[in-house]
C-alpha cells in the first residue's frame, strides 16, 4: 500500500507562512487599538485630574 507524500499534496510551506504571517498582522491591530486606547484613557484621567475643580458638576 501506498502512501501519498504530504509535501505533493498537502498545503505548501509557503501557504503555511501567508497564514501566520496574517495571524500576526491581526495581533499587531489588536495591540495598536490597545494603545490607542490606554493614551486616550490616560488623556481623560490627565484632563480629569487638571481641571477636576472647574468643571461644573451640577448644572441647573
Amino acid at each position: 500500500m501506498r502512501v501519498p507524500s504530504p509535501e505533493i499534496h498537502g498545503p505548501s510551506a509557503e501557504a503555511e507562512r501567508e497564514v501566520s504571517h496574517k495571524n500576526h498582522r491581526h495581533a499587531v491591530y489588536a495591540s495598536e487599538t490597545a494603545g490607542l486606547l490606554l493614551i486616550a484613557l490616560v488623556l481623560l484621567v490627565l484632563t480629569l485630574v487638571r481641571y477636576w475643580h472647574e468643571i461644573h458638576w451640577s448644572l441647573r
